[in-house]
């Protein structure tokens, strides 16, 4: 499998107080070979770290003492106290200072019957999509992927076990597409968080060469695309940072995905603004644009942001608007947005803390 054999080859430096999380499990064995200790001692440490979530290594009662103190004077370990946090019935929501700096939120979303968490993969966002809280202030950077999997443990300290995760917090997932891919590496891998791939899901606002990347060398997780409008001209105009790609060539990238992974659907993001994206004209594009593309259309009323100048399109109009979408064949449901009481939609908590 490509993408395992290419995280896989991660060069291991030894930097004074590494996050751990950064660490692969080749490079924790060359790390124990190098200071005399037995190769299986890697498993009993990713065992520690990931499965029972520890804070310090000297929780890590199994290992010699003398190895607990090496680990603890090189790495860094634990979840993130968070810096501002919120929660209701429905999500609970974190805003963390990452180690390489910089502010990201992450949500653990209380579904029917589990739970599912929300991840960031950047501090900021270039995509510049004028109806989210994220692209506010442009991108500062990327995060490694032991900072994207630092996210995944200070939810689960938090909440308890999660079981599913989806890369719909701040950022474009596909710009930092080697960080992404190998955080959903170690969450798959037994030895560490032993997540199935088919409950993982990486989203993108439609970056088109990394979509045919990801069909053949990705990691084997849903796929998500934001689509903002099945009308290229308004598109566009939301969603600036993707205009490159006209929908057509997103289409053919979506199609090869799911033709690549054996027929799967690509669930499209459809965020609803009022009088923008939510009359019947665009139910009559939305049906011709995905009429040959396996798909699940997921309609997203608008969590409204303070700073935006868009709206959430009235009940009437958003069960007018499923109903005609049922009509014209599209696998359609509404999916409601979870802690609007908590600002839990992409980037609101961050820049409410921020001012």
């Amino acid at each position: 499998m490509p993408w395992l054999a290419s995280t896989a080859r991660t060069a291991y430096t030894s930097p004074i107080m590494r996050l751990f999380y950064d660490v692969p499990y080749n490079g924790l064995k060359r790390w124990l070979e190098e200071r005399g200790q037995p190769e299986y001692r890697a498993d009993q440490i990713f065992e520690w770290a990931y499965q029972h979530t520890v804070g310090s290594f000297e929780e890590m009662t199994n290992l010699p003492k003398a190895l607990r103190a090496k680990l603890g004077e090189e790495f860094t370990i634990g979840p993130l106290q968070p810096v501002a946090e919120q929660a209701d019935a429905e999500a609970h929501k974190m805003l963390l200072t990452m180690p390489g700096g910089g502010e990201v939120e992450c949500v653990a979303m209380r579904m029917s019957g589990y739970t599912s968490a929300c991840l960031s993969s950047q501090v900021g966002c270039a995509v510049g999509c004028r109806f989210c809280a994220s692209t506010i202030g442009g991108c500062e950077r990327s995060l490694t992927a032991g900072e994207i999997l630092l996210q995944l443990v200070s939810l689960r300290a938090a909440v308890g076990r999660i079981r599913n995760a989806v890369f719909m917090g701040i950022g474009e997932a596909f710009h930092n597409y080697e960080a992404v891919c190998e955080s959903i590496q170690r969450m798959t891998d037994r030895r560490a968080m032993g997540m199935s791939p088919r409950h993982i899901a990486v989203s993108t606002a439609g970056v088109v060469p990394m979509i045919h990347r990801y069909a053949t060398d990705g990691p084997p997780t849903a796929l998500a695309v934001s689509l903002g409008s099945a009308k290229q001209e308004t598109r566009d105009m939301l969603m600036p940072g993707v205009s490159r790609w006209d929908l057509g060539d997103l289409m053919a990238a979506c199609y090869a995905f799911s033709q690549a992974r054996g027929g799967e659907p690509v669930t499209f993001a459809y965020v609803m603004l009022a009088g923008v994206n939510d009359q019947y004209h665009d139910v009559d594009r939305l049906a011709r644009l995905l009429a040959a593309q396996p798909h699940h259309l997921n309609l997203i009323p608008y969590n409204e942001v303070p700073e935006c100048p868009y709206q959430a399109p009235d009940e009437e109009t958003i069960d007018t608007f499923y109903r005609r979408c049922r009509e014209a064949g599209l696998n359609a449901s509404v999916r409601r947005s979870r802690g609007q009481s908590i600002d839990a939609a992409c980037g609101q908590l961050r820049r409410r803390t921020r001012g």
